[in-house]
């Protein structure tokens, strides 16, 4: 192979891979709307059971 496709390539993979890097490092907050809401519902009900507990006291 000729000496500039070397460098070429080279490049080429060290771009992609810095690409994939960055794209990984990221962070993605995109959590399925089901599993939000379940969440939300348990801390709800954690919650209301702290204070049904502060009153029985």
């Amino acid at each position: 192979m000729n000496y500039l496709t070397i460098i070429g390539v080279v490049w080429t993979v060290c771009a992609i891979f810095a690409v994939l890097f960055i794209r990984g490092a990221t962070v993605q907050d995109k959590k399925p709307a089901r599993a939000v809401q379940i969440r939300e519902r348990a801390s709800s009900n954690v919650a209301g059971a702290a204070k049904e507990v502060s009153r029985a006291s």
